[in-house]
């Protein structure tokens, strides 16, 4: 119907002429540029949603290596990401990004980067040697840190493990760790391949990345503390370098009278606080490990170990209690006024976890933990 056959009294809904056209050309235009994809989003010149990973912890492109584009080069590579986010009623989960990448050298060799950054949320295992052997060769060797501002965990540029609050303990009174891993392979060509761990970043931001994805986890599993934990301080003084052993008559971690029957290696002294001690000894050539030495006297670190020493002395005249097993010793004794726990790993040769236990206690001012005993 036209302006002219309207009926009789009814106002008018036309728009005046000026603006009815201006909106018809706005209409047309807008219909222009989304046939034809010249709009800003068809030109995929607005701003692309970042992927995050590890239940949300982290963004692609916010500092360490693995999530940046800048390691793919101009051969490019690729990223993924995979996950299993914990609940209340299953708090266990896994995190895991994958970076691959490759290129042909200039000596006409195809060369591959596999690359992989784990988490891992859930109560440490109920059998004593797979505790051991998760806490004890992974997370407190002697190129490990304690984590500041008090958090109860250790860490370096390849990882760590938080021990979370108690609101997160199993049911069983287990506690639940957070632990970060890098590995990752270079290959070049059908015979040469070595280790090259994702780039973290360093240990800080290893720390950072720890607790970020803890957060989330405790998040997804209901038993976030009020405030979420962070990492605000300057990490503890990393280790030294690993120092050579000319002699199988050297002192290995700093310790006097222990020693270790092997000419090609190495020994690297790590933290040496009131609340952690670590050292490890490796093969100088093949980097096998010798000898892994640990004290934990951190309440919430030392918790991941309780119930698994056993209710007897680890052998007689020592105090406290303690076991052996086939690759790792433990014993749990009081010292300055609290329970601290001396570990043994790569090694069941209990005399050199006499002489340590016994150093760390004189340093801490406690009795001593073993009679005696040569450190061979």
């Amino acid at each position: 119907m036209d302006e002219a056959s309207a009926e009789p009294g009814r106002p008018r809904r036309g728009l005046p002429h000026g603006r009815r056209g201006r909106l018809l050309l706005v209409s047309a235009l807008v219909l222009v540029l989304a046939g034809t994809g010249l709009g800003t989003w068809a030109t995929d010149t607005w701003p692309r949603p970042k992927d995050r990973y590890c239940w949300g912890a982290w963004e692609e492109d916010s500092g360490p290596g693995f999530l940046g584009d800048g390691l793919f080069g101009d051969d490019g590579g690729s990223r993924a990401g995979k996950e299993t986010a914990p609940t209340r009623e299953r708090p266990t989960g896994s995190c895991e990004v994958t970076v691959t990448g490759g290129y042909t050298s200039s000596d006409g060799d195809e060369v591959t980067i596999d690359q992989k950054v784990s988490v891992g949320y859930g109560p440490v295992p109920e059998a004593a040697e797979a505790r051991l052997a998760m806490v004890q060769d992974g997370f407190l060797g002697g190129d490990v840190v304690p984590l500041p501002d008090g958090l109860p965990g250790t860490v370096n540029g390849r990882g760590g493990l938080l021990v979370l609050p108690e609101s997160c303990d199993a049911q069983d009174g287990r506690p639940t760790v957070v632990t970060l891993r890098a590995t990752g392979m270079y290959t070049s060509g059908p015979s040469y391949s070595r280790n090259r761990p994702a780039e973290l970043g360093g240990a800080r931001q290893a720390a950072v990345l720890l607790v970020a994805a803890a957060n989330r986890g405790m998040a997804a599993a209901g038993c976030a503390p009020h405030e979420p934990l962070r990492v605000s301080s300057p990490l503890y003084d990393l280790p030294g370098t690993r120092e050579r052993l000319f002699s199988a008559s050297d002192d290995v971690c700093g310790i006097r009278g222990l020693r270790l029957d092997a000419e090609h290696a190495e020994d690297q002294i790590g933290a040496v606080t009131r609340d952690l001690q670590t050292c490890s000894v490796r093969g100088e050539r093949a980097d096998v490990p010798y000898l892994n030495l640990a004290m934990v006297a951190h309440p919430r670190l030392a918790a991941v170990f309780e119930g698994i020493a056993g209710e007897r002395p680890v052998a007689r005249g020592w105090r406290g209690t303690g076991s052996l097993g086939k690759e790792h010793a433990i014993v749990r004794a009081d010292c300055a006024g609290r329970p601290v726990i001396f570990l043994m790993g790569a090694s069941t040769r209990i005399g050199r976890l006499a002489v340590f236990a016994n150093a760390v206690a004189t340093r801490l001012g406690c009795a001593p933990v073993a009679p005696g005993g040569a450190g061979r």
